[in-house]
Formats: structure tokens, C-alpha cells, sequence
């Protein structure tokens, strides 16, 4: 009886020794299922570009159902002070949007992102997808270290109902602009609409006529901030010119924010206004038809006056991510075309995605604007993108004071050096 004992025993022996492996094998296969998570960054809490991040990253996840992505978003002030903060931590978000300029300058700088090109090598289809003049701002040495979400520019837009009844042309010098702010002034209206409330409109327009009156040399030299002086003589004319300008605005600008300025030009009270491509999606109570057109030259200016002022916002991948396939996944997933077509119809912006504006459902001017963005000679990145946030902060408050009636141009740019000599001597 011993030897049958003894088999028995050995087939138990075998059969926990089978259940041991089995359970071992049943732990690899519940490894593989593992859900990775990525967190995923962005400054727009509110509509429409919440709900759209919201439903592309549920498709995201119901295509990778190996993937899930946790959001976090604040607005724009509040995400430019936090990611500055968290993109160098240890728990850095793993997916984070960016503007380009100094905004990601700064972030390289930092080593808080991820070189792309190593990436985009492998898969040049994705690297060829988005337009050229979209991509160069988010090169750092010529190294890639972005990808566009959206183009963006500034442009006047201009009530052709008042256009066609004064026998008004579109302008294309600064005499020119003159002169139709002049009839549009004798007609009895005010020509056009600013709010200057908040600050950055007025760097919409200083950097835009910086780079109208500079010479290109100057003008990027400046933007070096271990370099720059703004001693040029340019930089007051640029002021001058904009003081100009405010002749012929209403006359509470500094009291009035962008919104409150914009609702007027949609309800017809001014004909001329300077606004980003991306608003159009607010104009449907507009009862007039509109159309747009580039800043003039300026006479006697050394700027190119085919640049358009404006840059791409994108996205970019932590450096530290513990997790860069999926991250790299997600990223190429929200920015292919299929999603760069939604994104312009859900939320009235611009994708830098090839051809996607034009395949989408959106309104002509959309697509007007989009090939005035693709067609300029390049793009001027906004003032407050360009310099040290020092400089900014100076140049702003100082305009700003400047268009109450408070400072002049040669004020403004004593205060601006100033600034800027801190910044060398810090650098």
C-alpha cells in the first residue's frame, strides 16, 4: 500500500506545482492587462474646448482601452504660473500644452520636456503632417520639441457694410489706413474698437508694430535677453504710431476689456477691430458681412510687412514621463487629421494640421484666415511671448498708461530699458 501512497502523494506534488505555475501565469497575463496612466495638462476649464478635450480623450481611451488619461486644466494665468512649477517636478504631467516663444524657451531651458526628433524620425508621416511654418516655433537649436494644436494671428477685421457704403478699399500702407480712418471718422462714427483693459491686446499691437518699424536684425536681437537694450529709435516711433492710432478708438479704451470692445464691433458701433482668427466663432449676432485684412506697412519701415503676428499653441511630453510610448501615442492620436478637423469646427480654431481647415465645416473666413496664416511670409510671435517676462510686465503697465494719457513713448521705453538691464544683469 506504501508505493500507491506514495503516487498519490506525487500527483498532489505535481497538481500544486501545476496550480503554483498557473497562478504565476495568470499574474502575467493580469501585468499585460495593466492600465497605464498618463496625466494630461491643459488651461481651457471652459467651453467649447473642455467638452472637446473631454470627448477626445473618451475616444482616446475607448481605442486604448490600455491607456487612461487623468485631466487637469486651469486657465491661462493660473496654468502658466503652475506648469512652470510642476513640468520640473518629479510628478510632472506627462502630456502639457506649451506656447511657443520664450513660454517653451524657458521649459527646454529647464530640461522639463522631451526632444521629439528621435520620434518623428520613426515616423515621418506624423512629423510631415502639420504645416512647416507651424513647427518651426517649437524648434529649440533646430531640435523639435512640440507639436501645433492651433494657428493663431491677428488681423483687422472690417465691417464691409460701412466699407462699401463710404467707397472705402482695404489698406494696404499706414496712408492708406489713415485715410479710411479718416473718412470712416467724418462719417460720424468711431472708426475703430480697442479694450485695453487687460494688457495683453496692447501687446498685440506694440509687437506687431516693433516689427513693422525695426530692422529684422534689431528687432530679434532685442528678444535675446542676456542682449537686449531697446535703445532704437524705432521702438518710440512704433509708440508714436500707436498713439496714432488710438485718435481714432473709443475714447474709454483703457476702462474697456477685449470682450466688452468686440460685443460693440459685433454690434456695429465701431467698423474696424483688431482680433485673433479663432473669435469668428463669437460673431453670429454680427448683422453685417465682414472680411479682414493684414497690419499695413508702415512708411519708412524696415520690418517685412507681409509677416502676420500670431503663433501656434501645442503640446509637448515630459521629459522625466515614465510612461513616453503611451504619451507619445495620445499625442499623435489628438493631433492627426480626423481630430484636427473637429477641433476646428467644435471650437472655431485653426488646426495646423494640412488641409484640415479646409476639409472642415466651417465658415469661409475660417478658411480665409487659415490660408492668410499659411500663406504670410512667416509669423510674429506675440510681444508677451517674445521678451522676459520682466520686459513685459514693464513694456505693458507702461503703454498701458501711456494710451490713458499718463506716460509717453520715451517713458515707456526708459521703463522697458530699465527693465531689460536687470534682466542682462541677471542673465
Amino acid at each position: 500500500m506504501r508505493p500507491h501512497v506514495r503516487t498519490a502523494g506525487a500527483l498532489l506534488a505535481l497538481a500544486a506545482l501545476a496550480l503554483s505555475l498557473a497562478a504565476c501565469a495568470g499574474g502575467d497575463d493580469a501585468s499585460s492587462d495593466e492600465v497605464v496612466e498618463i496625466d494630461f495638462f491643459h488651461r481651457w476649464p471652459n467651453e467649447p474646448k473642455n467638452a472637446y478635450f473631454t470627448d477626445l480623450v473618451e475616444r482616446f481611451e475607448s481605442e486604448n482601452p490600455d491607456i487612461k488619461v487623468n485631466v487637469e486644466s486651469v486657465l491661462n494665468d493660473a496654468y502658466k504660473d503652475k506648469v512652470k512649477v510642476v513640468a520640473g517636478s518629479d510628478n510632472a504631467p506627462d502630456v502639457m500644452f506649451s506656447w511657443s516663444g520664450s513660454f517653451i524657451d524657458e521649459l527646454v531651458a529647464g530640461g522639463n520636456v522631451m526632444n521629439l526628433d528621435e520620434w518623428l524620425s520613426e515616423n515621418p508621416d506624423v512629423a510631415e503632417r502639420y504645416y512647416e511654418s507651424q513647427m518651426t516655433p517649437f524648434q529649440i537649436d533646430g531640435a523639435q520639441y512640440a507639436l501645433p494644436v492651433g494657428m493663431h494671428a491677428k488681423l483687422f477685421f472690417y465691417n464691409k457694410d460701412v466699407f462699401d457704403e463710404l467707397g472705402l478699399e482695404v489698406p494696404a500702407t499706414w496712408d492708406e489706413f489713415i485715410d479710411v480712418l479718416d473718412a470712416i471718422q467724418e462719417s460720424g462714427r468711431t472708426p475703430m474698437e480697442f479694450g485695453a483693459q487687460e494688457q495683453w491686446p496692447i501687446a498685440h499691437y506694440v509687437g506687431t508694430l516693433n516689427q513693422r518699424v525695426l530692422e529684422a536684425d534689431v528687432f530679434a536681437g532685442d528678444q535675446v535677453a542676456a542682449d537686449g537694450e531697446f535703445t532704437d529709435a524705432g521702438y518710440v516711433e512704433a509708440l508714436e504710431r500707436l498713439e496714432e492710432l488710438a485718435a481714432y478708438m473709443n475714447p474709454d479704451l483703457t476702462a474697456v476689456t477685449h470682450e466688452v470692445a468686440r460685443n460693440a464691433w459685433i454690434a456695429g458701433e465701431a467698423p474696424i477691430m483688431y482680433m485673433q482668427g479663432s473669435e469668428v466663432a463669437y460673431f453670429a449676432d454680427a448683422a453685417f458681412e465682414y472680411g479682414t485684412f493684414n497690419f499695413p506697412s508702415v512708411d519708412g519701415g524696415e520690418g517685412d510687412p507681409l509677416q502676420l503676428t500670431g503663433a501656434p499653441e501645442g503640446f509637448v511630453v515630459a521629459a522625466n514621463t515614465e510612461h513616453p510610448e503611451e504619451s507619445l501615442r495620445f499625442l499623435e492620436f489628438m493631433l492627426n487629421e480626423e481630430n484636427g478637423i473637429a477641433y476646428t469646427e467644435q471650437t472655431g480654431e485653426l488646426s495646423a494640421v494640412v488641409g484640415a481647415v479646409e476639409k472642415s465645416d466651417s465658415p469661409q473666413i475660417l478658411k480665409d484666415t487659415a490660408d492668410k496664416i499659411i500663406n504670410a511670409s512667416s509669423m510674429t510671435s506675440w510681444l508677451d511671448n517674445a521678451y522676459n517676462a520682466q520686459i513685459v510686465q514693464a513694456y505693458l503697465a507702461e503703454t498701458q498708461l501711456m494710451l490713458s494719457g499718463q506716460q509717453t513713448p520715451e517713458g515707456v521705453m526708459t521703463a522697458v530699458q530699465e527693465a531689460a538691464a536687470r534682466v542682462r544683469d541677471a542673465s
